[in-house]
């Protein structure tokens, strides 16, 4: 499936911001952003998908910020490498217990040992996801994960910290969907690349991102690129802000 071109179709270099402003701008992004326009941030999440991305909002915010992009890929490995020590130092304050593995994590990365980094990824994406709910990401190809955390977005939402934002809204839903109907649908991986039946792969190398049990069993190996690295620390990223939500923005 193609991106639609109300997406795609410009995209220069220095048009990102720092992390900092980034989610700062979130917030007045989120008070004057066209109500039709929520329903295009979740076909946008479903074709990202699709092309082995997974969104937050801070991606959303950028591409939905720039107007168009010529190249999903270059844009995206744009927005994570600029920050990448600010990702990782994020992270690894959600998950503090975890600081040991997600340092490997990120060494192998740097060292383009990206085989090695894409094992991690895939673990502590569902490890994260464990310590919050006590179910595994991706059981049942990730129908658990939707369940699960479609019980969690009512809580979500009532934190005080965004009351003042929810307030400015006529319907409260409109907010709801701005950011959780994104993180819904992308927790609905199934039939994606990611959690196919590794059986049905013909050729690893048409995949949009590593097959998980591909990689873990050691069924597939041509998965080590620097792109599907970063496709999979989209992952991670992803199921922290769905889970950490405004945890992530105290301090900015």
């Amino acid at each position: 499936m193609e991106y639609s071109t109300s997406f795609i179709g410009r995209h220069g270099k220095g048009t990102t911001m720092n992390l900092k402003e980034t989610i700062k701008g979130i917030t007045n992004w989120a008070q004057t952003f066209p109500k039709e326009r929520t329903d295009n941030m979740v076909l946008l999440t479903k074709l990202a998908v699709e092309k082995g991305w997974y969104l937050n909002e801070v991606f959303l915010f950028s591409i939905l910020r720039d107007g168009q992009v010529d190249d999903l890929d270059c844009l995206l490995q744009e927005c994570i490498l600029d920050e990448w020590d600010e990702y990782w130092a994020m992270i690894i304050k959600m998950s503090p217990d975890r600081e040991h593995i997600l340092t490997e994590a990120k060494s192998a990365f740097d060292s383009e040992m990206y085989s090695a980094a894409i094992h991690l990824l895939f673990s502590q994406a569902d490890g994260v996801f464990y310590d919050k709910f006590a179910k595994n990401l991706f059981t049942n190809r990730g129908d658990v994960a939707k369940l699960e955390f479609g019980g969690h977005l009512t809580d979500l939402i009532s934190r005080d910290s965004w009351e003042s934002l929810a307030e400015q809204y006529k319907d409260a839903s409109i907010f709801r969907r701005m950011y959780n109907e994104v993180y819904k649908e992308g927790f609905s991986v199934k039939g994606t690349d990611l959690v196919k039946k590794t059986d049905s792969i013909l050729n690893e190398e048409n995949l949009m991102i590593p097959n998980r049990h591909g990689v873990l069993h050691g069924i597939h190996k041509n998965y080590g690129s620097k792109l599907n690295a970063l496709k999979c620390f989209s992952l991670l990223l992803f199921v922290v802000y769905a889970i950490f939500g405004d945890e992530i923005y105290e301090d900015i």
